[in-house]
């Protein structure tokens, strides 16, 4: 096998989401972390720079991963139309 990053084994990204985000994990591990972008990952730069590893939701790219909270998403719902029409 190739080069590897180091720090793969203990990435918080991939610790965090890969159980529910396995194929788009897959597909940065094999770019950044065992591929051709390894010097380009983000996450690697912020840990050499600052000592300590980035949010666990950084991307390689640099990135974050944004997620709505529970009640965005049911204020969002509420505010939707209903599918079903008038009754």
């Amino acid at each position: 096998m190739g080069q590897e990053c180091e720090f793969l084994a203990e990435c918080g990204l991939f610790t965090k989401h890969q159980p529910t985000n396995d194929l788009a994990c897959q597909g940065f591990i094999k770019m950044y972390c065992q591929g051709p972008k390894m010097g380009e990952c983000r996450r690697l730069e912020h840990r050499l720079q600052n000592g300590m590893p980035p949010s666990d939701d950084m991307l390689p790219s640099g990135n974050m991963l944004l997620f709505k909270s529970e009640d965005e998403n049911l204020s969002q719902r509420s505010a939707s139309p209903s599918l079903t029409g008038p009754g």
